[in-house]
């Protein structure tokens, strides 16, 4: 058996899990990560680990998201932590629960999943009611009063790592933390009502601290007090700025300063999804309103009335999709695919994009009317590389947030401030946090230079050579479509350079019409365009 944590994890493993069968401490060797954040927890169980277990958890069921349900003595539910994909709090997340099945779980005291969730015959009635939709959900009882509740809104679970070994482990361990964290025995989520076990975690950020936007340059200061004096009004909102930049922190910043604070918050990335999909999301179906439509569904602007809705990426919408978002700023009504019925909703809209708007506008690919609805009021978030000195605000408060989580010290090396004002940063905030979250994986006790992906080469150039490759080159661009961009640029300037500014050559090696080549030179700044 492994060494954990400099202790012996079959010992202490065999004094805090008794009532477990000795077989579950074979699955210790098999079940990888998971189970290694589990030995750390029973070496030195502590409640400030949860977000970082529950992390692991999500990543080994290919989850959308994990929440931790609680009901307290009077019979009232909460969610004392909710995370999602990007190691994120989530808010309000009490909302985003079937709470019905989640009493059915506890009740019975068993593990349960199901991978076709609106094929359930309570569905309708719980659209009916307005309670959250999802594709595939996993949720089983740690104890009496508490589930972890894991689910997927678009896909399916990733099922084949479920056994009754490996939750029967998981159990046992959170059992312990929460139990040391309320100096009570560990109870099994079969035990007898009489004994209380209300688990203490550590809460969700302080709002204030959660939606806090860092940094003291001047014009994130000047974005900052447009939000705070706009966000009471009814305004439709416009957060432009580069991917990465916080843009949807922005939208819901907004909305938590609004008077619509207690209502639902509702984002979507309307380029993250296909055109067909993207507008059943927004305005839900009718049944059989295409093949596999088995019921009626609400979509995100129903499920958003009275609250806010946060469109990502507005211009990667189709013209065919801003005619109707048009419709539904102008006359507050929504039609269902596949439906007769106009439905009234009441939200605000924030929306974001990465694009110049205007000039996709001039360029005939957006709509001019849906833009002057849109950009009633436009917040725009400057990159990181121009702020200076923030970024080593960040980067900090980035590092005292993995600290937290998991229980470490570390501290960045002296050079490494440097560094940061160095790099360009073109993933922005995104690639910063992906950034120091890997170097923080890796470290020991100090986050050295050398620990960063691109410390052999780092400059303050705008168009980054990129050495990394797989993973490692997305993580350290901070997402895929910021990857494909930055390459995307990166060839056509070599191309360029190489080719004399030959543009028939230039396409000829990349293998693109001039077309393509003007609009890609135009979107990302490139030379002459003519």
């Amino acid at each position: 058996m492994k060494e954990v944590g400099g202790m012996d994890f079959a010992r202490e493993f065999e004094m805090t899990s008794g009532s477990l069968p000795k077989v579950l401490k074979d699955q210790f060797d098999e079940t990888g990560d998971m189970i290694r954040e589990i030995g750390l927890w029973f070496s030195e169980p502590s409640a400030d680990r949860m977000p970082r277990f529950l992390d692991a958890l999500l990543e080994m069921t290919t989850a959308e998201r994990i929440f931790l349900v609680h009901q307290d003595g009077q019979g009232n539910w909460e969610c004392p932590l909710a995370r999602d994909l990007d190691r994120e709090n989530i808010r309000q997340p009490l909302s985003k629960v079937l709470l019905p099945l989640v009493e059915r779980t506890l009740e019975s005291a068993e593990l349960w999943s199901c991978e076709d969730i609106p094929g359930l015959p309570d569905r309708d009635r719980w659209d009916r009611e307005n309670l959250p939709r999802t594709q595939s959900l996993l949720i089983f009882p740690v104890n009496h009063r508490s589930l972890v509740y894991i689910d997927h809104r678009f896909q399916s679970l990733n099922t084949a790592c479920v056994s009754d070994l490996t939750f029967g482990v998981i159990t046992a361990a959170m059992n312990q933390v929460l139990a040391n964290a309320t100096g009570q025995v560990p109870t099994s989520s079969k035990s007898s009502q009489s004994k209380q076990v209300t688990p203490v975690v550590r809460d969700q950020e302080p709002l204030a601290e959660a939606l806090e936007i860092i940094g003291e340059h001047a014009d994130l200061i000047s974005a900052k007090k447009l939000i705070d004096k706009v966000a009471p009004s009814m305004a439709p909102i416009l957060v432009t700025g580069e991917s990465g930049t916080g843009k949807e922190l922005a939208a819901r910043s907004v909305h938590e300063q609004s008077p619509r604070a207690t209502g639902p918050f509702v984002s979507e990335n309307c380029g993250a999804i296909t055109e067909t999909l993207l507008e059943t999301e927004l305005f839900g179906c009718v049944k059989g309103a295409y093949t596999g439509a088995t019921e009626d569904r609400p979509g995100l602007f129903e499920l958003a009335h009275g609250g806010t809705i946060f469109l990502d990426e507005i211009g990667d919408t189709s013209p065919g999709l801003q005619k109707k978002l048009l419709r539904v700023i102008q006359e507050g009504v929504i039609r269902r695919v596949g439906g007769q019925d106009l439905i009234h909703i009441d939200v605000r809209i924030v929306s974001a994009t990465n694009r110049d708007l205007a000039a996709e506008v001039q360029a005939g690919r957006f709509r001019e009317d849906l833009f002057y609805r849109l950009n009633v009021i436009n917040v725009h978030l400057p990159p990181l590389r121009e702020r200076g000195r923030d970024m080593v605000l960040i980067a900090q408060h980035f590092l005292d947030q993995l600290n937290l989580e998991s229980g470490t010290d570390y501290q960045f090396d002296a050079e490494i401030e440097g560094h940061l004002l160095a790099h360009s940063w073109p993933g922005n905030i995104r690639q910063l946090q992906n950034e120091i979250r890997r170097i923080h994986a890796l470290a020991n006790d100090r986050l050295q230079l050398e620990d960063f992906s691109d410390a052999k080469g780092a400059t303050g150039s705008s168009t980054p050579q990129f050495s990394a490759t797989g993973l490692e080159a997305v993580i350290s661009a901070g997402s895929m479509k910021s990857l494909i961009e930055q390459l995307e640029k990166q060839w056509i300037t070599e191309a360029l350079e190489k080719y004399r500014d030959s543009r028939g050559e230039v396409c000829k090696s990349l293998g693109i019409p001039k077309t393509t080549l003007y609009a890609k030179m135009k979107r990302y700044g490139i030379g002459n365009q003519s």
